[in-house]
């Protein structure tokens, strides 16, 4: 059983680590209303800001792949089967077990509002920004709060990784030592 602890409890530290020091970027705020010079910047630089925004929405798609990838990872390989070999050896352990539930939760969020978003920036990329730059800044403000809440669900995620390897590790101390 220690063997095994110890091996989970550092397969997770290592998902951690990379999980630790990855952000999901936010969009800066800007102020809500456009100004004629911003309105003709959106106008003549519509182009390129579609393709920006293009190559924002591959980026974003690979970082929910890398993180809905590694927070599957952590359920179904680590945390689940932690807790029912905790189970079946008579440990308690609540945290984790709570972990487990949280983090069901926490990927459902994750997953809903990252849809959420995706659909407001495809959206956004569609808008024909050279005729209609307001409408085109309308919608890049409702974008950016959808982004912000995914970014907000990730550290929420990551949080909970790091909490749960907190819980292990001093599982791991507390039979280390018997």
């Amino acid at each position: 059983m220690k063997n095994r602890l110890l091996l989970g409890s550092v397969a997770v530290l290592s998902i951690i680590n990379v999980v630790k020091f990855t952000t999901f970027p936010v969009f800066a705020q800007e102020e809500p209303k456009l100004s004629e010079e911003k309105r003709g910047l959106i106008s003549q630089n519509c182009g390129t800001i579609r393709q920006s925004l293009k190559n924002l929405q591959r980026s974003d798609s690979r970082a929910r792949i890398y993180f809905g990838s590694i927070y599957e990872t952590f359920s179904s390989h680590y945390l689940t089967p932690l807790n029912l070999r905790l189970v079946k050896n008579d440990i308690s352990e609540v945290s984790l077990i709570n972990s487990q539930a949280t983090l069901a939760e926490l990927r459902e969020k994750f997953s809903t509002h990252f849809i959420d978003y995706s659909k407001s920036l495809e959206d956004l990329i569609a808008h024909d920004c050279r005729l209609d730059p307001d409408g085109f800044y309308v919608k890049l403000q409702s974008t950016r709060t959808k982004r912000a809440k995914v970014a907000a669900d990730t550290t929420s995620l990551n949080d909970l990784l790091v909490s749960s390897v907190k819980s292990v590790e001093k599982l791991k101390e507390q039979y280390h030592e018997k």
